[in-house]
């Protein structure tokens, strides 16, 4: 591995924050980040570094999305609550579920649709709809939810394998993956032809779609709890390894019979990968606090945060690549500007944006 920065490339064009919570989850509502927190705390954290808290849950934050709409974050928490978290502050009551933990949110600027996992049963509301229009109810607890690119087809994974629906109609047929075990989080491709869920058991099962063929991949040394894919969807990012394990998705077959490639090498585990939503090169987050910027096409690697803490628990890009953000399980957190100097070093190692 070439490591290309030594000192930590936060300290030249970043910020760091100490918290007083565990990040579970970053998402950007415009140009500020927005922290959801293991005490049920969102902290609003801007370009020039305005820290702004915002109380939302009575308890831990399990799962956000950014609202379908903009301007808002959607959260669930151990309280059994959906809520819609507006920039003024101000929060509204979604849904309430009692007992549940909303562990799983998902939702579609595309389709305005909003999902949310409740025990055995994914809640849908849709665009301009106050109160949840229909649910649909699995055999087992969800493991995982996904939505294409579209926000039109939904995946539920759960024990024995995946379910894939229409998201929109309370009477979607429901296509069936079958696969022993329990499943776990899962991801669609932009265009809806593969699905692929982590399973309990270190490793992946995935499925090309239509035609429901499976795909094995194994090798994992932990759990599977991070995915990215490449802006092209040529390539699966994965986490639960000593290096980010990226599968290669180009072609009529997929990862079938094509060997991983592997970045960022690590005496620790990647917990957390991003892929920069541009271009070719991804940011991985790792157990000991550390978090690095990686090219696809060679094993470079730029030293963004050094080791500070316990695991990275979120990673998440602007939506224009300009900036990163990141958290940990022990409530450090930073903000960098990827900026031209940085994009120059990887220059010979991306693609143009598509």
């Amino acid at each position: 591995m070439i490591a290309l920065e030594q000192d930590p490339l936060v300290e030249r064009q970043g910020r760091r924050f100490d918290l007083d919570a565990s990040v579970t989850s970053i998402h950007w509502v415009d140009d500020t980040a927005w922290l959801a927190c293991g005490d049920g705390i969102v902290r609003r954290i801007s370009v020039e570094g305005d820290y702004k808290p915002l109380a939302a849950h009575q308890g831990a934050i399990l799962s956000a999305a950014a609202d379908p709409d903009g301007g808002a974050l959607l959260t669930g928490g151990d309280d059994g609550r959906v809520l819609r978290l507006a920039r003024d502050g101000s929060a509204e009551e979604v849904g309430h579920f009692g007992r549940y933990w909303i562990e799983h949110l998902v939702a579609s600027p595309k389709s305005g649709i909003i999902v949310a996992g409740v025990g055995k049963e994914a809640v849908v509301w849709l665009r301009g709809q106050r109160d949840a229009a229909h649910r649909f109810q699995f055999a087992s607890t969800i493991g995982g939810l996904a939505l294409d690119g579209k926000g039109k087809r939904l995946a539920a994974t759960h024990y024995g394998g995946a379910s894939l629906l229409f998201a929109a109609s309370a009477s979607s047929g429901n296509i069936a993956l079958k696969w022993a075990g329990s499943h776990l989080g899962c991801t669609l491709s932009a265009d809806g032809s593969y699905l692929v869920s982590a399973m309990q058991e270190t490793g992946l099962h995935g499925w090309k779609l239509p035609q429901k063929t499976d795909i094995a991949m194994r090798g994992y040394k932990a759990k599977t709890r991070s995915f990215s894919w490449s802006h092209r969807n040529k390539w699966l990012a994965t986490g639960g390894d000593s290096s980010a394990i990226l599968w290669p998705f180009e072609g009529k077959t997929g990862p079938v019979g094509k060997r991983p490639l592997l970045l960022g090498a690590s005496e620790s585990l990647v917990t957390k990968v991003a892929f920069h939503p541009r271009l070719d090169f991804l940011a991985a987050g790792y157990a000991d606090g550390s978090v690095a910027l990686l090219s696809t096409a060679d094993d470079i690697s730029i030293n963004v945060e050094k080791p500070v803490s316990r695991a990275i628990s979120a990673l998440s890009w602007r939506a224009d690549g300009a900036m990163l953000a990141w958290g940990s399980e022990q409530g450090s957190a930073g903000l960098l500007e990827v900026d031209p100097v940085t994009r120059m070093a990887l220059a010979p190692y991306r693609q143009q944006p598509g």
